[in-house]
């Protein structure tokens, strides 16, 4: 299909979202996308009590207004309202997307009530918004909730430049991010004294988690450079998730130069093509997950290989939606 050649993207989430942004600008020029942040769009986070929350449902409804009332073409970053702006973002004259990125959400979110998808499934015809997923587990999702609105899949926006830091002096392993329920902490008990009775160092940071046998705990929120450091100093990032459809972490700790250790999934499969002895089965024992991890050493050029090809294929993918079709 024809596709615009001038983008402007809303972005309701703009703390949440600070590092994704710059990933999908530079993904969005590098697929030959002329693409600008919307400046009438409104935050949606970080307002605080029964006042805040208030304000925050109002933006939401102003951001959808200025949205039916924007000319040209209009990317949604983030689904404030949930599958509601499925319908809500729609446009007769004008090119509209929504970008889910996890269209059933691991946690509570307001707009995925089975009498929201109800709603959303009525949108007219000529005016639904194309919506647009980050992994093959999430397309499968919105065609079955949706199905009759346009679907397409783009691969999570990645930097330009890789950043490669010293790793550590001993083999070291990091699992980054907010704790959620979807974490397996079963299976990190039974890993953490494993890999440090085999000389690892294991460390767990992110906000909300618990104490955990075996790793040591940092429960904070990281700013973005230490972050970086971190994920550049290990030798792997690990992904314990019972649940998930695509990682910004893992995309990230690429970008510094760090492969990552996780499930088999279609997000992960896409990441790291080459590289199926860092995958474990769904579900697979403990016993897996130590023999992957024992292999990030194998090829020192593997995390650079693996770079170049994600971001090449990632340009690809947002440009055949958004880019110049001449």
């Amino acid at each position: 299909m024809s596709s615009p050649t001038t983008l402007c993207y809303s972005d309701p989430i703009p703390t949440v979202l600070t590092h994704f942004r710059r990933e999908l600008a530079e993904t969005l020029a590098g697929g030959g996308a002329d693409a600008s942040r919307a400046h009438w769009s409104r935050p949606v986070e970080g307002l605080p009590g029964p006042g805040g929350a208030l304000r925050m449902g109002l933006n939401c409804l102003y951001n959808t207004t200025r949205a039916r009332l924007t000319r040209g073409p209009v990317l949604q970053l983030w689904p404030s309202l949930g599958l509601l702006e499925a319908r809500g973002w729609a446009s007769r004259r004008h090119p509209r997307w929504v970008l889910f990125h996890d269209p059933t959400p691991l946690r509570r979110q307001h707009g995925f009530s089975e009498r929201s998808r109800r709603w959303a499934r009525r949108a007219p015809a000529a005016s639904r918004p194309t919506l647009v997923v980050l992994s093959r587990a999430a397309l499968d999702v919105v065609r079955r909730e949706l199905p009759a609105h346009p679907a397409v899949l783009t691969m999570h926006p990645i930097l330009d430049e890789q950043r490669l830091t010293p790793k550590t002096s001993r083999p070291s392993v990091v699992v980054a991010g907010q704790y959620k329920p979807a974490r397996d902490l079963e299976l990190l008990a039974q890993l953490g004294p494993r890999l440090r009775d085999a000389g690892w160092t294991t460390t767990i940071v992110g906000r909300g988690w618990p104490p955990v046998p075996g790793w040591d705990v940092d429960d904070r929120f990281v700013p973005e450079d230490e972050l970086d450091d971190l994920l550049g100093a290990a030798w792997a990032l690990l992904l314990p998730y019972r649940e998930y459809f695509q990682s910004g972490v893992a995309v990230r700790a690429l970008e510094n130069g760090t492969p990552t250790v996780g499930e088999s999934t279609s997000f992960l499969d896409d990441l790291q093509p080459a590289h199926k002895r860092l995958r474990v089965p769904v579900g697979a024992c403990a016993e897996a997950w130590l023999e992957a991890l024992s292999h990030v050493t194998d090829d020192p050029s593997a995390a650079q290989e693996a770079f170049v090809d994600y971001r090449e294929r990632a340009r690809k993918s947002w440009g055949a939606v958004f880019g110049d079709p001449t």
